[in-house]
């Protein structure tokens, strides 16, 4: 990768506001546009764009140039096939490795945002679970796996947050998975974590089968964002 964007981090700026939705799907990278705002040539700008696509974040329309991509159903489902055995194994792991101090805060942690769920604030339900299925399940190979999805991932659970309810089933599902660690139960942990994933993806593939939020710079078709 060119020097100039590992300086200026210009492809993870990008990056990032395609994830958290300031950046929409089908909205067009403009060189130009993005070289003005964040005060670097064209150049860096151009590999940015490039980067993007080679990750599947963005692609090349004809006439059109670059445009954020929209995901597909079939990329949700691959990418969420992969993540439900990263994690269903990470889990099992967990559940044998994880320390007991690691799981009393954890349900300390939990027994807050329960009380915050019940009033139907759902800021935090919980996700911070999945990194603490990473890091107690002692396989540095699996974390290195996942990294390579982690940023789609993200991309795709934001999308799931702005479903109708699923906040809230997911705090629930996070519960889930923590039981199953504070039992030392892989079996169990396993199956909460797939169901978890499982579930998202189920919700986050209905939407594709019912009318989708309009992009009104496009007049396109989009997920939910």
């Amino acid at each position: 990768m060119p020097r100039t964007i590992l300086r200026d981090g210009l492809h993870e700026k990008l990056r990032e506001r395609i994830i958290d939705g300031r950046i929409s799907p089908h909205e067009p990278l403009v060189e130009e546009r993005i070289s003005a705002e964040f005060a670097v040539s064209r150049t860096p700008a151009r590999e940015a764009i490039r980067q993007l696509v080679h990750e599947g974040f963005a692609e090349y329309a004809p006439h059109c140039g670059a445009r954020v991509a929209i995901p597909t159903a079939k990329l949700l489902d691959d990418v969420l096939l992969i993540r439900e055995a990263l994690e269903g194994i990470a889990a099992r792991e967990a559940a044998t490795k994880i320390e007991a101090v690691r799981t009393a805060a954890l349900r300390e942690r939990f027994e807050v945002l329960r009380g915050a769920v019940l009033v139907g604030d759902l800021t935090d339900v919980g996700d911070e679970i999945h990194g603490n299925l990473l890091e107690a399940c002692g396989n540095s190979e699996l974390r290195r796996l996942m990294s390579v999805y982690w940023s789609k991932v993200g991309w795709f659970q934001r999308m799931a947050s702005q479903l109708p309810d699923r906040r809230a089933r997911a705090f629930h599902e996070h519960d889930a998975i923590l039981r199953g660690l504070e039992a030392r139960d892989p079996a169990w942990a396993e199956s909460a974590a797939r169901a978890h994933i499982r579930n998202t993806l189920r919700e986050l593939l209905a939407s594709f089968k019912h009318p989708e939020v309009a992009d009104t710079k496009t007049g396109r078709r989009r997920l939910p964002a």
